[in-house]
């Protein structure tokens, strides 16, 4: 009896070792099935901010818009300075204190008035880059699909590291951080796109 139950044990313990190899031999092929080669390309975006004609037509306009409100910010100085001046030539002291507060309230009024046209040109600056970065990336995609190319990266191996002395971190956590941020290592000139998507991005109609 015990041999008969060890004829049937033994074959059936074959048979589990056999269907456990087979399976783990079957998600091992499934695990080393590889995707296919990406190709890949590559853009030099400071490149693309200096000669992308969008990035000119907002330059020209934030340059007007600035010149307007220095313009603006001169004739205030000036006008609060008449106002202290003006206190100084007051026929008594009630009249030259009255001058003062006025020219305090002037001052306060300035110095909003700053603050407020200082968010709006921030403002646009903001909506220059995300305007710029939507044409570059949209742009990419076009190109991308056009030409075949998988996945477009920033090439960030360009240029080296550098200093700040203006920046109050040492100057080991300066490249530190530097090296850190940077992701490519080296990429091929054949990979770099930046030219043609200068002139798709060029082309583009107002």
């Amino acid at each position: 009896m015990i041999k008969f139950r060890n004829e049937l044990v033994l074959p059936l313990v074959f048979m589990i070792a056999a269907v456990v190899v087979l399976v783990g031999h079957d998600a091992t092929a499934k695990r080393t099935e590889y995707a296919p080669a990406s190709h890949v390309a590559t853009v030099d975006l400071s490149k693309l901010f200096e000669r992308i004609e969008i990035n000119s037509a907002w330059e020209i306009q934030l340059s007007s818009m600035t010149d307007n409100l220095n313009a603006e910010a001169s004739a205030r100085q000036e006008a609060l300075a008449r106002q202290i001046e003006s206190a100084e030539s007051a026929a008594d002291d009630v009249q030259k204190q009255k001058i003062r507060d006025a020219a305090a309230l002037m001052k306060l009024e300035l110095d909003e008035w700053a603050k407020l046209k200082q968010v709006e040109v921030d403002r646009e600056r903001a909506l220059m880059w995300k305007s710029m970065y939507k044409a570059i990336r949209e742009q990419a995609t076009a190109l991308a699909t056009t030409d075949g190319w998988d996945i477009v990266l920033v090439n960030d191996s360009l240029g080296e590291l550098a200093l700040n002395e203006q920046v109050q971190a040492s100057r080991e956590q300066q490249i530190l951080t530097q090296i850190l941020n940077r992701r490519m290592l080296y990429a091929s000139e054949i990979t770099d796109i930046t030219e043609q998507l200068i002139v798709r991005i060029n082309n583009l109609k107002p």
